[in-house]
């Protein structure tokens, strides 16, 4: 298993872990609803350094990730980022991807379904040595910065200007005796930066991270808690719905294709399902049953009939019912319908458009700050 470059600052700082497809990520580090409260609410700091991160020149970088990616690398501009996928030969996604235009680099950020050393094959594959493809997975820290007031936070460590970045864009700020690389991503519906550095400053950066969060009433996170923060946001995850139900179409992951590609890992499949036409796609439900009754696996009935399936469930506390995605035939497949849960005379579950939630970084205008 792959240890985080951070494992003895984080067990410091109370944290729990577990594994996840081979690499060590924090499953605990507080009560779930303080973590929750933290990002919602404040700002919280999350250890993302189990993702797979990847650095290639652009020249020759561009065609091969283009080939490898669903979406068009192509077409990515100097200082933004590509949101996309990595699929296998069948057509199943199994990496979510950032891909960023850092002037003369590409930078690819990847949470993956598999572990490094499968990944890493399937990038040789496709000729990643010729491209120039390096592996920084080891050799550097990704930290997350996630909430309400996260802004705050990274405007004190790098400066005003950081206010002024889309979403989707990557710059390089000054840190200690370095340059860092610095994403405005995020997948929480709040404010949302991710920071990559090498090993070596990872814990100074940590330490300074964390003294900006606290500083703001915020506190540590682990990323189980983001589990439910994605879901009550309609983040894909591909480690819920993504893992269980694989299939980009179904998973409603159009908008990260380009269909006009000629060709892309597991596009020959994806394109045959295309062309045989959708028969069941993911949408959101709510329910409110408890979290434990309310799980991946569970049949949804219309009647005595079973027409649909739990794929993901969290609470939602702004909700304070839980909410979940089914896999639905597309004929039934939309928002305002009641069925039952587990049975005939299960509990009432709805179909609901997703996100349910008002995060409460819409109400901020960094334009004004």
């Amino acid at each position: 298993m792959r240890i985080s470059p951070l494992h003895d600052i984080l067990a410091a700082q109370g944290a729990s872990f577990t594994q996840r497809h081979g690499s060590e990520i924090v499953s605990s580090v507080s009560e779930p609803a303080v973590e929750y409260d933290h990002i919602r609410n404040k700002v919280g700091l999350t250890d993302f350094s189990f993702m797979q991160k990847f650095t290639i020149p652009e020249e020759p970088g561009i065609d091969f990730l283009d080939t490898l990616l669903a979406g068009n690398v192509a077409k990515v501009r100097f200082g933004r980022m590509l949101h996309t996928f990595l699929a296998d030969d069948n057509g199943n996604i199994i990496a979510d991807c950032y891909v960023a235009n850092n002037d003369e680099e590409l930078i690819l950020l990847c949470e993956s379904i598999i572990d490094d050393a499968a990944l890493k094959d399937i990038l040789e594959k496709h000729g990643a040595a010729d491209a120039g493809l390096v592996d920084c997975t080891g050799s550097h820290v990704l930290l997350g910065i996630d909430g309400f007031k996260a802004w705050a936070v990274v405007k004190d460590l790098f400066g005003i200007d950081v206010l002024g970045l889309p979403y989707l864009s990557i710059e390089m700020y000054p840190f200690g005796d370095t340059d860092i690389r610095f994403f405005r991503a995020g997948k929480t519906s709040e404010f949302g930066y991710l920071l990559l550095a090498p090993r070596e400053i990872g814990e100074q950066l940590f330490a300074a991270a964390l003294d900006g969060v606290r500083k703001y009433d915020g506190g540590l996170c682990s990323v189980a808690v983001h589990n439910d923060l994605r879901l009550e946001g309609r983040f894909f995850n591909i480690y819920a719905e993504g893992t269980v139900v694989k299939d980009p179409l179904q998973l409603g992951l159009q908008w990260m294709i380009d269909f006009d590609k000629d060709s892309f890992a597991g596009s020959a499949a994806i394109m045959q399902r295309r062309e045989n036409g959708l028969t069941k796609k993911i949408i959101g439900i709510q329910t409110a049953v408890p979290l434990e009754e309310f799980v991946a696996g569970v049949g949804i009935y219309d009647g005595s009939e079973q027409v649909a399936e739990v794929k993901a469930t969290c609470y939602s506390p702004l909700l304070q019912e839980c909410i979940g995605l089914g896999l639905f035939p597309v004929d039934i497949a939309y928002a305002g319908l009641t069925f039952n849960l587990g049975g005939a005379d299960g509990p009432a579950v709805h179909t609901i458009s997703m996100s349910p939630i008002m995060p409460r970084s819409l109400t901020i205008k960094l334009d004004d700050m």
